[in-house]
This record gives C-alpha cells, sequence and structure tokens, in this order.
C-alpha cells in the first residue's frame, strides 16, 4: 500500500482496519491485540480505539506503526489476503531488506586452491575479487561474534535459491566464534562451491541466529527476520568466463 500514514485520510485509514481485522482472524487475534503489539505496552488504549479505528479515526502516527508492524511480522498474509494492494513481491520485499539491515564487513567468499584437501590447510585460502571466474573454487568465509547455526542464499537474475550449507545436505550449519569456512563435507574438509554456467551478477547472503530452524525460503524470512534476533551478511561477485 502505497500510503503516507501521516497523511492518511479517514478512509485509508478504514481500509488499514479492515486489513487488521482479517490478519487477526488468520492468527486467532484480536484486532486490540494487534494493536497492543504494535503500539506498545507504554500506550494506553481505551475502550473506545478500536471503535475509533474501525471509523477509520485512529490517530495517523498509530496507524502508520500498525502499519509497519503488520508488514514486518506478516507480509505474508497481507499478500494472501488483499495481493491487489501489495504488488510488492517477497522478493522485492527482501531486497530492501537487505539494503537497510544487511552487513558485509564480517563475510566473503575465499578462492579454495585446487591442490587443497584437508582442514589443516585452511591458511591456504586467500579472500576473493569481486570477480571471479566460471569454474573457479570458493567457500564462504564468515567472522563470527557468536555461536549459532547459518542458511545460505544466492541470488542469480532476481531469483532467489538456497544453498545447503550442512555436512549431509542440510539447509544449515552451525558457527563457531571466530573464523568460520563453509561448507564442509561430513569428514570435516571443505566442500568447495564453484559457478559452472550463469555469468554475471551473483549476489551472496548468509542468514545467521542461534537457532538451527532459520527458513531458507524468501517468502518465510521476509517476516521471520524481524521475530527473530539475526544476522544478515551480503557479498556481490561477478562471474565471468
Amino acid at each position: 500500500m502505497d500510503i503516507d500514514w501521516l497523511k492518511a485520510s479517514e478512509e485509508e485509514r478504514m481500509q488499514l482496519y479492515k486489513l487488521t481485522f482479517n490478519v487477526g482472524k488468520l492468527l486467532n487475534l484480536t484486532v486490540y491485540q494487534i494493536m497492543d503489539a504494535a503500539l506498545g505496552r507504554k500506550i494506553v488504549m481505551g475502550k473506545d480505539y478500536v471503535a475509533n479505528f474501525r471509523k477509520g479515526k485512529i490517530r495517523r502516527a498509530y496507524a502508520k506503526l500498525i502499519y509497519e508492524w503488520l508488514t514486518e511480522h506478516h507480509f505474508d498474509l497481507l499478500l494472501q489476503i488483499a495481493p491487489e494492494e501489495f504488488p510488492e513481491t517477497p522478493e522485492q520485499r527482501w531486497q530492501a531488506i537487505l539494503e537497510e539491515r544487511a552487513r558485509s564487513d564480517c563475510f566473503r567468499l575465499v578462492l579454495v586452491p585446487k591442490t587443497m584437501g584437508i582442514v589443516e590447510r585452511e591458511s591456504q585460502l586467500k579472500p576473493a575479487d569481486l570477480t571471479l571466474r566460471l569454474g573457479e573454487r570458493f567457500c564462504f568465509e564468515l567472522d563470527s561474534e557468536t555461536e549459532g547455526h547459518a542458511v545460505a542464499l544466492q541470488s542469480v537474475r532476481g531469483e532467489w535459491h538456497n544453498i545447503p550449507l550442512g555436512s549431509e545436505g542440510e539447509t544449515s550449519a552451525p558457527v563457531q566464534v571466530g573464523k568460520n569456512h563453509l561448507p564442509k563435507a561430513p569428514d570435516g574438509q571443505l566442500d568447495p562451491l564453484a559457478e559452472n554456467h550463469d555469468e554475471g551478477l551473483h549476489e551472496f547472503v548468509l542468514v545467521t541466529a542461534s537457532e538451527a530452524d532459520i527458513p531458507a525460503d524468501i517468502k518465510s524470512l521476509v517476516t521471520w527476520v524481524f521475530e527473530h534476533p539475526c544476522d544478515l551478511h551480503q557479498v556481490k561477485v561477478q562471474f565471468v568466463k
């Protein structure tokens, strides 16, 4: 919804009430409970607040906070309820989240020599340039401040795909404090990646969190990242022949 909520009309605020009500039905929550979650308990709401909201008379600043809470926590439901009002795709939403939250200081690609095969020789790894050749072997390097888990995603021409990091093909892999190299094979050796076909700009993202069940698809991540403490790490690389 392309609305400036600080200037929203009563009709637009009534429309927001209907969205809030319908999201609440799917979540088994009342409008009051959603307002309480969106506005916070510091704001004292009288018994007429829901009625005022229904009439489109809620404060515009409150409408803005409610809309932001709905899009951050239940964007998937808004797409389901009113797709015509939310032309933004999950991929576009994810890209906007990355532009706002992703960091690039702790995450990079490193080249893996063809002769390298054992963990003890990880000191041979060298940071990759922003341009890699098709077929060059690489892995992810993450400097982590905490223990947790990571999920990897790759974007090629606007389409996002999961890159399994687990030693047995699981979507996520554990990360330790300090330098981490991913992915690894079941025996602990590095399991290098390579791009053999698609030239052009590739975007790699690591989502890290303390919990293991990080979603690996964009539709789930666009809401999950607002509901769980996590970090988003991003790097962009050009692949050439």
